[in-house]
């Protein structure tokens, strides 16, 4: 009979011990969920404002290249007056 009760006692301390594990455990995981869903919050943060600087950008390029356009245009008139007036003069 003290056998059993010997044994029922290792047995509840031992689940005891395992239960605090859990516990223990669990808050650990609890505490790297909440890093990870910070990290992937900045994460989410900094792809949003990246993808805002590469529309600004794109923009920009779209801009550059219509003014390059029309730079040429310019140059390519100014030199066909150019090559008349040397024909005139």
């Amino acid at each position: 009979m003290e056998n059993n009760f010997s044994q029922l006692e290792e047995r509840v301390l031992k689940a005891v011990r395992l239960i605090q594990d859990l516990r223990a455990e669990n808050q650990q995981l609890q505490q790297s969920q909440l890093e990870l869903q910070a990290r992937y919050e900045a994460l989410k943060e900094d792809r949003d404002r990246m993808n805002r600087e590469l529309e600004t950008s794109r923009q920009a390029a779209a801009t550059l290249e219509q003014f390059e356009e029309k730079r040429r245009l310019i140059e390519e008139k100014v030199g066909g007056l150019l090559e008349k007036l040397e024909e005139i003069g």
